[in-house]
C-alpha cells in the first residue's frame, strides 16, 4: 500500500500516540516499530517532524483516505498497541479515539478492538468449486485438500504474498505441494465481512503476471470462512470451503 507524504506524516503522528499511550515504550513495540520505519520508509526526523503536525489537519487527512488505506492504517494501529502482547486501557482509549476522528469503524466488546487482520491467515480447504464463467458450470472437488496461505509480501515489497497447496496425497509425502505460487497483492476493497485483494506487477520481472489473480477473503469477523482465488486470465472462480 502506497501513501503519500501528507498520509505518512499523519500516519506516523498516530502510531506515535499508539506508542507512548501508555507511558512505556516495549522491546516489542521498538521492533515493530522498526518494521514499519521500513515498510513506510522514514527515519527518527520524519517522527520529528510527524510530531509538529496539527492534530486537526492530521485527522482530516486520514479521514479522507480510501478505505484500502483505512484498513491498512487500522491493522498497523492495532498490531502497534498489541506488540507487547496486552493493550491496556489508555492504549484502547488512543485507538478508538484515533479511529473515530479517521472514520474508521470499530466493534466494541468489552476491552477490546476487534480488527479482522489478514497478514496471517493459514486457512485449510476440504473442498473446493471452480466455476467457469466462460461456460456457466461450477465443478465440485473433494479428493486432494488444499490451504491458503496470506502473509506480508515475501519480497518485502508493498502489500501480501499469497500462495495455495495441496496438503495430502501419496505423491506428496514430503510435505505441501504448491499449487499456485506466490502472488504479490495488494488490497483494493473492503466490505464488511470481505476483503478483496489484487495481484500487481513488477515492470523489472518478467514471468508470469500477477495481476492475472485476485482473491476474496470472506469471514465473521474471527475467522475466514471461504476463500474464493479469482483467476482472470483462465476466466475461472476457484472457491475453498473449510
Amino acid at each position: 500500500m502506497e501513501f503519500n507524504l501528507a498520509e505518512k506524516l499523519a500516519i506516523v503522528k498516530a502510531i506515535d500516540r499508539v506508542i507512548l499511550a501508555d507511558n512505556k515504550v516495549a522491546n516489542a513495540e521498538m521492533a515493530y516499530l522498526g518494521q514499519l520505519m521500513e515498510l513506510l520508509n522514514f527515519d527518527s526526523d520524519f517522527v520529528e517532524e510527524a510530531r509538529k503536525f496539527n492534530v486537526k489537519q492530521a485527522n482530516g487527512i486520514l479521514e479522507n483516505m480510501g478505505t484500502a488505506k483505512k484498513h491498512s492504517l487500522a491493522i498497523i494501529l492495532h498490531e502497534m498497541a498489541y506488540a507487547d502482547g496486552e493493550m491496556d486501557k489508555e492504549e484502547i482509549k488512543v485507538l478508538f479515539t484515533v479511529f473515530e476522528n479517521a472514520g474508521i469503524k470499530i466493534e466494541k466488546s468489552g476491552n477490546t478492538l476487534s480488527v479482522f487482520d489478514i497478514s496471517d491467515i493459514y486457512f485449510k480447504s476440504s473442498r473446493h468449486y471452480i466455476h467457469s464463467k466462460d461456460q456457466n458450470i461450477s465443478e465440485s472437488y473433494s479428493g486432494e485438500k488444499r490451504a491458503i496461505k496470506i502473509e506480508p509480501n515475501i519480497e518485502g515489497k508493498k502489500g501480501y504474498s499469497v500462495t495455495s497447496f495441496f496438503i495430502n496425497g501419496m505423491s506428496f509425502l514430503w510435505g505441501k505441494k504448491v499449487e499456485m505460487s506466490p502472488k504479490q497483492m495488494e488490497v483494493v476493497q473492503i466490505s464488511n465481512n470481505k476483503v478483496l485483494l489484487r495481484g500487481y506487477d513488477d515492470l523489472n520481472i518478467k514471468g508470469e503476471k500477477h495481476s492475472n489473480y485476485s482473491i476474496s477473503i470472506f469471514h465473521n469477523h474471527t475467522e475466514v470462512e471461504k476463500i474464493i482465488i479469482h483467476h482472470h486470465n483462465e476466466n475461472i472462480d476457484v472457491e475453498y470451503l473449510k
